[in-house]
């Protein structure tokens, strides 16, 4: 069995089923900085080191000690040209191993981007989270067939087709309570619309964050105590699908991030802006297929509320075909795939190359 080095920041909870379903097929490793995630049930093993943040650059330790190593055939690297110990250890692995970049973007640093080109074409091979950023680097003159994609996902456990479901009452949101998600847009919209849409819909938050003190503070100034219910944090996919059953829509009007894959994974259309901040997952969202992109105003987002709401069997529709998008793209089976691939030198994952019409 083929042992792996992967070299990560921090272990989140969500990211221990894709290093569980590698090690499936090999002995993985994982060094990283964050809190000791390994347990009893775990298939992998970890290596825990210290990391010191000096202005914008990361620190971190024992990285090179451990690459130079030549008990590991291959090396999977997360690519953030700020974590200074990883970049360079692309040099210092043994000859014999083989090194891989995961997840390299290009952004508007003319700089970051010339260093992240420079690096992508050193390694063995690179593995992106979208097709997307594969095609940039294509265009950047990076070798095709050094490059691979596995689809960023979240696992969401056992999968349950909430489009079934006989009520629906919610429009749901999941994830943290931060200023980028823009919650009171969310808040102000539906305020606006109670008057247009069935009297049994809720607004739900799920989740916990900076912002949910002036969230509550919110929903208490317009009155909308009856109506906007806050139900904390929940990470157990078990408990979540109780939410997501009811839900009409999910929706994250500023950031669409990884509640993006869990809401399809779920079969319930995902609603964000047009411009969200996004570190890829969006591109799953396939408009008016699987989900909607609405313009970035705040009447715009209550006419797509507006019309979910009250075309309960059109939601269900989009909802069906978001489990089914989520099923042939988005599994962790199919994210870990991309990385067999890139091992292995095969092209089996499903990958979906900017033509999916449902």
């Amino acid at each position: 069995m083929k042992k792996i080095l992967i070299q990560y920041n921090y272990i989140l909870h969500y990211r221990k089923a894709f290093f569980n379903e590698l090690a499936k097929y090999y002995d993985v490793t994982v060094l990283h900085s964050g809190k000791k995630s390994v347990t009893k049930d775990d298939l992998y093993k970890e290596i825990v080191v210290p990391v010191r943040k000096i202005g914008p650059f990361y620190f971190q330790g024992n990285v090179i000690s451990e690459v130079k190593k030549e008990c590991y055939d291959i090396h999977i690297a997360l690519f953030d040209v700020r974590w200074i110990n990883t970049v360079i250890s692309i040099y210092f692995k043994s000859k014999n191993s083989k090194f891989i970049w995961w997840g390299a973007w290009i952004t508007k640093s003319f700089v970051a981007n010339k260093i992240r080109l420079f690096f992508t074409k050193k390694a063995d091979a690179n593995v992106f989270y979208t097709y997307e950023a594969k095609k940039d680097f294509i265009n950047l003159g990076v070798l095709d067939s050094n490059l691979f994609v596995a689809n960023n996902t979240f696992d969401v456990g056992v999968r349950i087709k909430s489009y079934e479901n006989t009520n629906k009452n919610r429009i749901l949101f999941v994830g943290s309570l931060d200023k980028r998600k823009q919650n009171y847009v969310l808040i102000n919209a539906f305020c606006n619309i109670l008057s247009k849409i069935p009297n049994n819909i809720i607004l739900t938050f799920v989740g916990d964050g900076v912002e949910r003190s002036f969230l509550h503070t919110l929903v208490k100034e317009k009155g909308l105590d009856s109506r906007v219910e806050f139900a904390g944090r929940i990470n157990e996919p078990e408990k979540l699908q109780e939410y997501y059953k009811e839900s009409i829509v999910a929706v994250s009007f500023g950031q669409a991030g990884l509640s993006v894959l869990q809401s399809l994974g779920f079969g319930v259309p995902f609603v964000t802006k047009i411009n969200a901040i996004s570190g890829g997952e969006k591109s799953n969202i396939k408009d008016k297929i699987n989900g909607i992109f609405c313009q970035d105003n705040q009447n715009s987002l209550e006419e797509v509320l507006v019309k979910m709401c009250n075309s309960i069997e059109l939601a269900r529709e989009m909802g069906k075909k978001a489990y089914e998008y989520y099923g042939e793209y988005c599994t962790i089976e199919n994210m870990v795939q991309g990385f067999r691939d890139a091992i292995e030198g095969t092209k089996l994952a499903k990958v979906d190359t900017g033509i999916y019409e449902g």
